[in-house]
């Protein structure tokens, strides 16, 4: 934005959520990261955006619009390309054709080189509106609809081409092809602009389906005919350099895809041999656009002032733990980020890489070339490291390396895959790990679950249900609940009707429910004993361990999800 750092300093000090040690920190954060100050004011929860736009209104001398709210017209939309109104971040949302005049929102009002652009190709008077990104990204989505309508027809004629590509032998020529190339390029602009995380090609006995998660949910897109099918596959695998011509073993790979805007999106592939063919698995990175934050991922006050208390120690090992593909890698990293300043040398081993971290030297595993979790993380200590991310912890020899790492003065950082924050610990002794060295080493371990947010611009209350009342008490009983005694049943719930923002599915976005489990003395000398973990989960909840279950209850009371995602989810 088009705004002096003193200026906006003194607007932000007198709305009082913002002092002057805040301001300063935001400013060495912002010059840390590459990052703006306001990003960083407002991704580290310092100030809300609507209210941050509404303070910037007077400077600027324009209102303010929430294009939520407003009616776009399409035809008045795409008066602006779509490319260069998503890399300005503007939208044309209101078109007086009679009086030559037009509502353009835009992030920064002062930005009169594009002004002065949209006014001469468009010859007509422009009145700027300060918007906010949430809105400005709302508005741009509706691009997004013209892409859906004409998702269809362009796979349509790419398929009628492909057909009579695929009577060509050579796999390595069809897969260069235009209409499959077209296909492929297809699925993966109409995935991203629906913000599904994974693109799923199955084959089937006479068909090709192609399906994303969206949300964590699975949705079926369209089907293909089975003669493309390995032509697809093929162009997958030059995209991600994998060998064409091998069908029996799995194989990994990545690649990077240009957006029509100019954005990159780095696609990692795994190919599986299957009944039917090949399976594709397609899963979308996007570098995050603001700093991550633990209070944006969903951790509560208590549990992110335990978080910081602990990452703070010098040495010892802190464990993220849940399902795959329930973010564990994006909380490590939102650890990382906290962590990362330039008093401190990060190393990191993974599987993969899934996001550039400045500042950090990251290492991806690659058994082809010998790199491994554990001579991989062998070779890092090596590297004089005071903090080290470790992916994954899979098997005896890796725990055992990370372990030693956290007796010798590091601070060791991964995952694992387990259910809850207790049983984490009989999963390390599982694996080999002496319990008195893991009751001098684990500092602390964080169980996680992604659920859906409801959307914002449909929610519904309602009263609790019987049913739902029995759901929730079952749970309960079944030890979801922790504090049984003190938990209360909400009696007004909330949902999301459906409406054109959400697709009709009444969520956008995910957020995650949290258990934060702090090894103390109590804890590590039940962990000497051995006990059963029922025992260690007892303790900790005596000690004020908040459950997943529970920290799922308060964001349903507060509005942010249903109580069916949090029993789908945490259900035992």
């Amino acid at each position: 934005m088009h705004i002096k750092e003193q200026k906006l300093k003194e607007i932000v000090k007198e709305s009082g959520l913002v002092s002057e040690e805040d301001f300063i920190g935001a400013h060495n954060e912002a010059e840390r990261s590459g990052q703006t100050i306001i990003n960083v004011l407002i991704g580290t929860g310092k100030i809300p955006e609507d209210y941050f736009t509404e303070l910037l209104s007077p400077y600027y001398g324009v209102p303010v619009v929430n294009l939520k709210k407003e009616n776009i017209d399409p035809a008045t939309l795409e008066l602006i390309p779509e490319v260069y109104a998503k890399s300005k971040n503007i939208v044309l949302f209101d078109y007086d054709k009679q009086n030559e005049t037009a509502k353009l929102a835009m992030q920064d009002p002062f930005d009169y080189d594009t002004i002065e652009f949209v006014r001469a190709k468009l010859k007509i008077w422009l009145q700027p509106y300060l918007s906010t990104q949430t809105s400005l990204r709302y508005g741009l989505k509706h691009y997004k609809q013209k892409i859906g309508m004409e998702f269809s027809e362009a796979i349509s004629d790419n398929i009628e081409q492909s057909l009579v590509v695929a009577e060509e032998k050579d796999l390595s020529k069809t897969a260069t092809a235009i209409p499959i190339v077209g296909i492929l390029n297809n699925v993966l602009e109409h995935a991203v602009t629906l913000l599904a995380s994974d693109i799923h090609f199955e084959p089937l006995e006479r068909g090709l389906l192609v399906r994303f998660r969206i949300d964590g949910i699975m949705t079926e897109i369209l089907s293909l005919p089975k003669e493309i099918a390995p032509i697809l596959v093929a162009r997958v695998k030059i995209l991600a350099n994998l060998q064409i011509d091998e069908h029996r073993v799995p194989q990994d790979g990545r690649f990077r895809f240009e957006m029509d805007d100019g954005a990159n999106i780095d696609v990692r592939t795994n190919i599986m041999p299957v009944f039917n063919g090949e399976k594709v698995e397609m899963r979308l990175l996007r570098s995050a656009v603001r700093p991550l934050s633990l209070k944006d991922l969903g951790v509560s006050e208590p549990d992110i002032e335990i978080l910081n208390d602990e990452i703070k120690k010098p040495h010892g090992m802190i464990l993220v733990t849940g399902p795959t593909g329930h973010g564990k890698t994006t909380t490590l990293y939102a650890i990382l980020h906290i962590l990362n300043t330039p008093s401190v040398n990060i190393t990191t081993i993974e599987d993969p890489i899934e996001y550039e971290f400045p500042r950090v030297n990251q290492t991806q595993v690659n058994l082809k070339a010998g790199i491994t979790f554990a001579n991989g993380l062998r070779a890092l200590l090596r590297q004089n490291p005071d903090i080290i991310m470790i992916g994954e912890i899979r098997d005896n020899e890796t725990v055992d390396i990370a372990v030693h790492a956290a007796l010798t003065g590091h601070l060791v950082l991964s995952s694992l895959h387990t259910n809850d924050a207790p049983s984490a610990l009989p999963r390390l002794l599982d694996m080999g790990a002496p319990a008195f060295l893991l009751s001098s080493t684990v500092n602390l371990i964080v169980a996680q679950r992604l659920v859906r947010r409801i959307c914002t611009s449909c929610t519904e209350s309602y009263r609790a249900t019987p049913e739902v009342v029995r759901l929730i008490k079952a749970q309960i009983e079944l030890g979801g609940g922790g504090k049984t005694s003190q938990i209360q049943i909400p009696a007004t719930l909330y949902r999301g009707k459906g409406c054109q923002v959400c697709g009709n599915s009444g969520f956008t976005g995910q957020i995650g429910i949290f258990e934060v489990l702090r090894v103390n003395e109590e804890i590590r000398e039940l962990l000497l004993k051995e006990v059963p973990i029922s025992e260690v989960r007892k303790k900790a909840i005596e000690n004020g361990m908040t459950t997943m279950f529970e920290d799922g209850l308060d964001k349903v009371e507060r509005g942010v999800t249903t109580i069916e995602e949090i029993i789908r989810v945490v259900k035992e």
